[in-house]
């Protein structure tokens, strides 16, 4: 078979997310394309067995993985090849909010679940990653004009404190992470994890939740959740245009309303006052 620029296209966008509905990959690939005429080819390809499709989703739509056979087309080592029946939704979602958040220049750089538990693992061994806690993802944003780290986790349902609890140690005693980002879908939910969050008692990343409807609905202009205050996701996790820098090199700029805000209640939050200033210096 032999494959066009658009089938490289598609593995390569399988490759950042590992799976993708029919309706993902029309939307970012198939641009004004009959859905039949998308269905059609995917199919092809899955003949051809560059591709594979995963079923479970609780709509019956299907989605997309690449194989060994595609992901060598493209170059890229570590393709994910299980997918449990329980996280299709899950994944779908996750994949979906990774291409907008990339999309509204919100992530610079995303690092999958599973690409991180294969480093993880390779570095740590297996033994030992059974007591490691694997975000959903890791997202490099701009904070304050500065590459971040930042944690995102999709969180769709309730778990047992206890294991919030070992997932929130496991991230407090990170260095090199700014930031753990939760992405609900209720408020609820969000102040649940805050509480827990703030509960643990240690010192550690900033904390943020967000609905992660409305983060897909409306990315930059979503609300980013912070300890009860509101902030703009976009007026946090961005690098500031030419007409708000400042004018002469060394000078100190102007921060945002949202920024000033940030830092001022961040800092006089005594469980992050401490390790902000070590991140600091």
């Amino acid at each position: 078979m032999r494959l066009t620029n658009r089938d490289l296209e598609i593995f390569k966008l399988i490759s950042k997310t590992a799976i993708l509905t029919t309706a993902q990959i029309e939307k970012k690939v198939f641009r004004g394309v009959a859905t039949t005429t998308v269905l059609r080819r995917l199919r092809k390809l899955e003949r051809a067995k560059f591709i594979v499709h995963i079923e479970g989703l609780p709509n019956h739509e299907r989605a997309w993985a690449l194989t060994l056979k595609s992901a060598d087309a493209v170059g890229y080592a570590n393709p994910k090849r299980h997918f449990h029946r329980l996280n299709l939704a899950h994944d779908v979602k996750l994949a979906d909010l990774r291409l907008t958040l990339e999309g509204g220049n919100i992530a610079h750089a995303w690092t999958p679940e599973h690409e991180i538990r294969s480093s993880m693992a390779r570095k740590h061994g297996l033994k030992r990653m059974k007591s490691q806690s694997v975000p959903d993802g890791m997202m490099v944003a701009y904070i304050n004009e500065v590459m971040e780290s930042v944690v995102v986790e999709l969180e769709l349902h309730y778990k047992n404190q206890d294991r919030y609890r070992t997932t929130f140690d496991s991230y407090k005693w990170k260095k090199n992470i700014k930031a753990v980002w939760y992405l609900v879908p209720s408020i609820s939910l969000g102040r649940h994890l805050e509480k827990l969050w703030v509960k643990s008692g240690k010192y550690g990343p900033w904390f943020f939740w967000s609905l992660v409807d409305d983060v897909l609905k409306n990315t930059g202009q979503a609300k980013l959740n912070h300890y009860g205050e509101a902030f703009l996701v976009g007026d946090v996790f961005r690098r500031k245009t030419i007409e708000e820098l400042p004018a002469h090199p060394g000078g100190s700029g102007v921060s945002t309303f949202a920024e000033e805000k940030l830092e001022e209640k961040i800092n006089l939050t005594p469980l992050n006052q401490k390790e902000n200033l070590e991140i600091a210096s």
